[in-house]
């Protein structure tokens, strides 16, 4: 029986009304605001009131302006650092937590979610705590005890970023491990147990197996954990109330867009430093997914 026209236009149709409110919210929330930002950072600088057109000025602007990549290096080694030991960490708690009995692990577990599952805005006042001067808990805790002098965390332009830093991979070390002992436990054990009868030891079947099988995982945790190094801002803003600290030792891209656009008075540059953020992030986004891939290309060629 032959299908009427209605009957082979429909999966079309049918997936078109599926894609439409995905379109529809992306157009809104997303590619309207970008073509509004846009315009912003080729009109100049206001608040309020009418603006003129000046091209691409603000962008030439930035190309001579040492704060900006005063922040474009903060953001760099900022997000280096926290991808670096927050995925070492996880890794470590993943395996860690696999080695767990049942009973405890789900407790472990949604334990160390918590601070990726709070507003990042609470956790900055509960950090003010801990680097708050020479009584804060990090101080008191750990540097006194060990013997060395007590930092100004917070004052002191050698590690002011280093409190940043330690913020963020506290806050998302718990969560990402979740991710990865899912992916540790999805492993068929069939490959990890020829691997170990061929004479693999413990570092070779990490390396060349377990690796390779979590990388969709670990890829995934490396662009969200990226993505939220260049969106950092209610943190450093609550730390540092939106100044970047000393010297400028904590200043980031998001927050120097902040302080151009309300504190400079100038919307046109802030959405330009705003915009500038897009070819940083691309550039570490695609080396992030191509990185991997080379790896399991080189190891197999072995």
């Amino acid at each position: 029986m032959r299908r009427s026209l209605s009957d082979r236009n429909w999966p079309s149709w049918g997936l078109f009304w599926l894609l439409a409110p995905f379109f529809v919210f992306l157009t809104l929330f997303w590619m309207t605001p970008l073509g509004k930002g846009l315009l912003l950072s080729l009109e100049s600088d206001t608040l309020f009131g009418e603006s003129t057109f000046v091209g691409w000025q603000h962008y030439r602007d930035l190309l001579a302006d040492s704060r900006y990549w005063r922040a474009v290096l903060n953001t760099g080694v900022f997000a280096v650092s926290t991808v670096t030991i927050t995925i070492t960490l996880a890794l470590v708690f993943a395996h860690s937590l696999r080695l767990c009995t049942r009973r405890i692990q789900g407790p472990l577990v949604f334990g160390l979610m918590i601070p990726g599952l709070c507003p990042p805005t609470v956790l900055a006042l509960l950090f003010l705590l801990v680097f708050h001067g020479k009584e804060g808990l990090l101080n008191r805790w750990i540097v006194q005890p060990l013997g060395f002098e007590t930092i100004n965390w917070l004052s002191d332009p050698d590690f002011i970023l280093s409190a940043v830093v330690i913020q963020a991979v506290w806050r998302w070390t718990g969560f990402l491990a979740f991710f990865l002992l899912c992916a540790l436990n999805a492993r068929p054990r069939e490959i990890l147990d020829a691997a170990k009868i061929d004479g693999a030891g413990v570092w070779s079947r990490f390396v060349n197996v377990t690796l390779p099988l979590i990388s969709p995982t670990l890829t995934f945790c490396l662009i969200y954990l990226i993505i939220d190094c260049f969106a950092q801002f209610a943190g450093s803003y609550v730390l540092f109330g939106g100044s970047g600290g000393t010297n400028d030792a904590g200043l980031l891209l998001v927050t120097y867009a902040y302080q151009k656009a309300f504190i400079g008075g100038g919307f046109g540059s802030g959405a330009a430093v705003s915009l500038s953020i897009v070819p940083w992030l691309a550039g570490m986004l695609i080396l992030v997914a191509m990185l991997p891939r080379q790896l399991w290309k080189e190891d197999s060629a072995r």
